[in-house]
């Protein structure tokens, strides 16, 4: 059994939430990241413009120019198997290009955005019925037991890879925030987040109930792109060498967070932050309302 949902303005699809959540679209909220990629983009790319410039005639190349052409360089080589847009860029510059994309937790609307998503997940692990319905669940569909069964040992989704980024952020994976705020003036030594490492093309995130004779109760565990995740950072998780935490531990974390989250303010919400570094999250929420 397939579902393909509709992904477009106004309808409820959790692997499209930014269609129903109206901050993610206003300015300031959710393109954050815009200031800091641009501010890295001067920064990497400097020396790539003065170097490319005098080969283009009648045309003033821009910094923005020079990161789509090494987008293109990724999009032309998945399509085609090759692109000469490779060839323009330094191996440091590509450093800079892999690093300007790191976003997910510094979002003030990332967790809400995996809210709907993960809600479905303690359906099927609980194989009850979704009670309450946010604006990202579609009840038609998740209400409907043919077109989302909860009986199944396996469950296949696809989505973007940014709302991947947000629903490792609201699964509270917080092993990928340790190493804080990511600086716009250098590459840090060491860091935590790399989303190369996290959403490349074809990104894939399993979710894998086991039952061990080392440990009691069945286990969930989370692998990306065939690495294992701890799971300390969810409420309860045990540090364990294979990554595992039992099942109802987590899903009783999950529910917590879910609980925490407030979709119609954080997704509704008359809420601003300043640009840049004046204000930072690093959980994926805006800041609280005042009480």
């Amino acid at each position: 059994m397939s579902s393909i949902t509709i992904e477009a303005k106004n309808f409820n699809n959790s692997l499209a939430p930014y269609h129903t959540c109206p901050n993610t679209r206003m300015a300031g909220k959710g393109d954050r990241g815009v200031y800091y990629l641009k501010e890295w983009a001067k920064r990497y790319l400097k020396k790539a413009l003065a170097r490319l410039q005098p080969h283009i005639k009648g045309y003033e190349l821009s910094i923005e120019d020079l990161y789509t052409m090494q987008q293109m360089c990724a999009y032309e080589t998945v399509a085609i198997g090759y692109s000469k847009f490779c060839e323009l860029f330094t191996q440091k510059e590509w450093e800079g290009f892999n690093y300007a994309y790191e976003a997910s937790f510094g979002s003030p609307v990332a967790r809400v955005q995996g809210h709907g998503w993960i809600t479905e997940l303690v359906a099927r692990l609980t194989h009850t019925k979704i009670v309450e319905h946010n604006p990202s669940t579609n009840s038609t569909l998740n209400d409907d037991p043919t077109t989302f069964p909860l009986d199944h040992s396996l469950y296949v989704d696809a989505t973007h890879e940014t709302v991947i980024l947000n629903i490792l952020t609201a699964l509270n994976l917080t092993n990928f925030a340790a190493s804080g705020p990511l600086p716009y003036t250098h590459i840090p030594h060491k860091r935590a987040f790399e989303s190369s490492k996290l959403v490349p093309f074809a990104t894939n995130v399993q979710f894998q109930l086991l039952e061990c004779t080392s440990v009691p109760g069945p286990q969930i565990r989370i692998i990306i792109n065939d690495g294992v995740t701890p799971l300390t950072g969810i409420k309860g998780c045990p540090e364990q060498p294979d990554g595992m935490c039992p099942l109802d531990t987590f899903v009783r974390a999950q529910q917590k967070l879910l609980a925490d989250t407030n979709w119609d303010y954080e997704c509704y919400g008359n809420w601003t932050v300043p640009e840049g570094p004046a204000w930072i999250t690093m959980t994926g929420s805006p800041p609280r309302p005042a009480s």
